[in-house]
């Protein structure tokens, strides 16, 4: 091992996972943001998605290739470049003249931030000698679950008080301190690995595949699936690319994925845990905000201040979980994580649109409880169930997963909301026949109203109706997300209770 940082050991790991904070608040940050986003560009509120799943879905390409870069250019200079570009990245998406430009930052900014996950784990415990890395983890989980939940509170109160571009300029200063404290701390103990080969073609497909596969999720609810013509089109480009990728890679002596971690059973089921865990939880909180606007009147502020909920238990209590897990029941903490997941999302899907403020924090908080149980004991089975030469490939692999499972929740959640949406406006239309008995009674209030004009009589009542199938299509899209979380719950009793040493994960690899 290197010799020590030449600062404050804490004020180095400080600085480290303050840049992973950076950099997974900005999957969440503009949440609450996207009205003012769309509205500000000139962008319809379903291609403002974009400006989330751009974003992750970059972020997930460039993360197989980030164990090869850091060993190529070393392991500080790689995570202090991409920290810098990072920062620039955000300057350029703060002044984004028009929508399309600001989507290509924000897949540049992806890929800058795409080499700051895994090396932040890898770096976090590389500071902290083995008998600290439960408070190493702790420290590090604080920071990539409680940013998500806080960018929704911080970009819903920078868009209301100072504009949007601004929730990209908070991440400048940011930058450059935690920047300029790693290098300053840690640079001496970096150097440059061997000229190793890297698989070009193996990771130009899996591009392919990731990126076509997104644009089906995206676009397929606004093209009508497969009787779009493109829509096919870029699904078989996907699967024709997946083919081929799974064919090349079979050849390829220099692959972009170490394929000997699907040896580590512990390790393959936390991942598959994890990935499942983020589609339901980003699918269940990205369209959250977005109906408490559109539907309830809430501006981005009070949306964020619900969301912020989450982070209300996670702030304090993933450290104690951190710390303690060598001692504790690995299992029963996983467990009991997934059941209040779940529990919180189906307190979610009770949403009307009489819901209150207390009403929509308390299922929030419910959600942080879950998250701050599940994710230290997941996040440390994955590195410490393979040997220590195989944790920067291990937190790749994991990081590529989990983010493109984001990705893949959110164009889930989106979609599925807008399927469910028009499915109920449909049938309420259907009911609207004034002539029915009853009828006249239900909809004098109204008329009296409108001053008994009936084209004002029937545009109150086509309003209500989509805010009635918005919340009941919302109501679907959460019942649907909770029942998906019950797989997790069922994987748990397949990890061990404990966390198995470096030794231990050599012996299952054998």
């Amino acid at each position: 091992m290197p010799a020590g940082p030449r600062l404050p050991l804490l004020l180095t790991a400080v600085a480290i996972t303050a840049a992973n904070f950076m950099n997974v608040l900005d999957t969440t940050i503009a949440v609450v943001s996207l009205p003012a986003i769309s509205g500000s560009l000139g962008a319809t509120p379903s291609q403002g998605a974009w400006v989330l799943t751009s974003y992750s879905v970059c972020l997930a390409v460039i993360l197989p290739l980030s164990p090869w870069i850091s060993r190529r250019y070393g392991e500080i200079r790689t995570f202090v470049a991409s920290v810098i570009m990072f920062s620039i990245m955000s300057m350029l998406c703060g002044i984004a003249p028009n929508f399309e430009t600001l989507v290509l930052f924000r897949a540049l900014q992806g890929l800058s931030s795409g080499l700051i996950v895994p090396l932040s784990q890898t770096l976090v415990l590389r500071v902290y000698p083995p008998e600290r890395h439960g408070f190493a983890i702790g420290l590090w989980s604080v920071t990539s679950t409680t940013a998500p939940v806080l960018g929704p509170l911080i970009g819903g109160y920078i868009t209301d008080n100072f504009g949007w571009p601004w929730i990209f300029y908070i991440n400048i200063p940011l930058g450059i301190v935690a920047g300029t404290i790693i290098w300053t701390s840690l640079a001496h103990t970096d150097k440059a690995g061997p000229r190793v080969p890297v698989d070009g073609m193996g990771m130009l497909l899996l591009a392919v595949v990731v990126i076509m596969l997104q644009l089906v999720l995206d676009k397929g609810h606004e093209f009508d699936w497969f009787a779009s013509p493109g829509i096919r089109l870029m699904l078989n480009v996907a699967i024709i690319a997946g083919i081929a990728f799974y064919l090349w890679e079979r050849r390829e002596p220099h692959t972009i994925i170490d394929y000997s971690l699907f040896r580590y059973p512990v390790f393959v089921m936390a991942s598959l845990m994890a990935s499942l865990f983020h589609i339901t939880y980003f699918g269940s909180m990205i369209p959250y905000p977005i109906w408490m606007q559109s539907v309830l009147g809430y501006t981005a502020t009070w949306s964020g201040l619900v969301m912020a909920g989450t982070s209300v238990l996670p702030v304090f209590g993933m450290m104690l979980v951190g710390k303690n897990m060598p001692r504790w029941n690995l299992r029963y903490l996983m467990a009991g994580g997934a059941l209040f997941g779940l529990y919180g999302i189906y307190l979610q899907a009770g949403c009307t649109t009489d819901t209150t403020f207390a009403d929509m924090l308390r299922a929030r908080i419910v959600i942080g409880i879950g998250f701050t149980l599940l994710w230290p004991p997941i996040m440390a089975l994955t590195l410490s169930s393979v040997p220590p030469d195989k944790t920067t490939s291990a937190a790749s692999f994991f990081n590529f997963f989990r983010i493109f499972s984001t990705s893949v929740g959110i164009a889930f959640g989106i979609t599925l909301w807008q399927s469910r949406t028009v499915f109920h406006r449909q049938h309420l239309v259907e009911e609207l026949i004034p002539w029915q008995p009853g009828k006249d009674q239900a909809f004098a209030p109204l008329a009296d109203l409108a001053g008994d004009n009936d084209t004002a009589v029937w545009g109150i009542v086509e309003s209500l109706t989509n805010l009635q199938a918005l919340t009941m299509g919302l109501s679907d899209t959460f019942l649907l997300l909770a029942i998906l979380v019950i797989p997790v719950v069922l994987l748990v009793p397949f990890l061990p209770a404990k966390m198995p040493n470096a030794r231990e994960a050599v012996a299952i690899g054998e």
